[in-house]
């Protein structure tokens, strides 16, 4: 589905007043012609082919074209409610394929067949059809009724019914009344549909549970990452610099009692400290790049795994496609989630994995980053959150906190891959030329 291009006002939560303009007027016309041709034709597709699947499944012959030409349907009815009726059309988050190509865009049309808004937007795209259908006959049948009964009054003068005379004023004043009431079917058939769509395409009390539900997760994959990331820092600065920096102020304190007694030892203490101090700067240098490095800053994801790639004590295959040339940049923070997602499997890698060799691919497409690192060792890794080996577990979190989610396959046999999928952001304001439905895509 697309990006949240539309969103609620904020404030009070009013009720938007109907809008009859000439667009939701003619949106009745283009029913009833769907009813006299489309809603047959759909209708009998859906019963000819579940009528068909005891035969060896050829119903689904029928069935498939008709469930894509749905999903069709039913984003054009989406757009329809927010340029048309100017309602707010709220979605809630759905599952998302992990493939690309071809199998990735079938599996997606899958997921939304399990979706409750996909559903209801059936429902709507044919009672729409049926009752903007039935105004608009009536519109015409009684716009026919007035013309019949002009021309009865001014070409052929009064009327006789049964032993009633009905005059040219009488017969005037029956076909204004049928031309008055044909409008009347047109406005009424126009507030039908809006209503309908409200009703059925922009979303209940439930859809924004579930938005909230999902905002809630995001949230707290952020803390969790955050958290994760400070013990971490912690951990470093008390197990790794800080014995450094005292182990340093205690060579230099020897050295200073032995300046003038033993100028010969507190020579060497100094430069004993001095190289204490650089490797301390390069202990402080390795856990600033472990914050942000400036690589990624710099030069982008590409150079700074590139970098990681060279680092590895594991042979890495680098495979990275960012798009085309012109695509938009991606913002920091997604940049910096990959960069640790791959920086954390590459560690994993060397530390527990005894693999000869490592994969790893970037790619891109218009709804997300997706990452895939594979290594030929030994497998068996598991996301834990025992306070051991927990570097699986805030990758994990820093993907959840921006929307995406990780995926292991590390098999007891041997070869663990690991696929992580970052949802990127909108499109700029700038480029929209219509709203769109609000959503949110979430891989599962």
């Amino acid at each position: 589905m697309d990006d949240t291009l539309a969103r609620p006002p904020a404030g009070p939560e009013t009720p938007p007043r109907p809008r009859l303009t000439p667009a939701s007027i003619a949106s009745v016309a283009v029913g009833g012609l769907l009813l006299c041709t489309w809603f047959w034709i759909s209708l009998f597709l859906v019963i000819s082919g579940i009528s068909a699947l005891p035969a060896l499944g050829s119903g689904l012959l029928l069935l498939v074209p008709w469930l894509l030409i749905m999903q069709l349907a039913v984003r054009i009815e989406q757009r329809r409610a927010v340029a048309i009726h100017g309602l707010e059309v709220i979605l809630p988050a759905r599952r998302r394929s992990w493939r690309t190509g071809v199998a990735g865009w079938l599996q997606n049309r899958w997921f939304e067949l399990g979706t409750g808004a996909f559903w209801r937007g059936v429902l709507h795209h044919h009672l729409a059809m049926l009752i903007s259908g039935l105004f608009f006959l009536a519109f015409v049948v009684l716009l026919w009724g007035g013309w019949t009964g002009a021309e009865l009054a001014f070409v052929h003068g009064p009327l006789e019914l049964g032993g009633l005379e009905l005059s040219r004023w009488a017969l005037g004043a029956i076909s204004s009344t049928c031309v008055l009431l044909a409008v009347v079917m047109l406005l009424l058939g126009a507030l039908a549909d809006r209503g309908l769509a409200r009703g059925l395409l922009s979303g209940s009390e439930d859809d924004l549970r579930e938005q909230v539900a999902e905002l809630a997760e995001r949230r707290q994959g952020a803390v969790d990452a955050a958290a994760q990331e400070r013990l971490r820092i912690e951990r470093d600065l008390h197990d790794g610099v800080q014995p450094r920096l005292v182990n340093l102020a205690m060579t230099l304190g020897i050295a200073r009692q032995a300046i003038r007694a033993d100028p010969d030892r507190a020579e060497h203490l100094v430069a004993e400290a001095h190289g204490e101090a650089k490797a301390v700067m390069t202990d402080l240098r390795q856990l600033a790049r472990g914050i942000h490095p400036a690589v990624l800053t710099d030069r982008g994801l590409d150079a700074a795994l590139s970098a990681l790639a060279a680092r590895s004590r594991v042979p890495v295959e680098l495979d990275v496609d960012l798009g085309p040339a012109g695509a938009p940049m991606l913002d920091r923070e997604r940049e910096a989630v990959a960069y640790f997602v791959v920086a954390e499997a590459l560690t994993n890698i060397a530390k527990h994995a005894e693999a000869s060799h490592a994969l790893v691919t970037v790619s891109r497409d218009a709804d997300a980053l997706h990452l895939r690192i594979e290594d030929d060792g030994r497998g068996g890794a598991q996301v834990r959150r025992d306070g051991f080996s927990t570097g699986l577990a805030g990758l994990t979190d820093r993907l959840r906190a921006t929307g995406g989610a990780l995926e292991m396959s590390s098999p007891p046999a041997g070869g663990t891959v690991l696929r992580a999928q970052i949802p990127l952001p909108s499109a700029p304001a700038a480029s929209r030329s219509l709203p769109r439905p609000i959503t949110q895509e979430v891989p599962r």
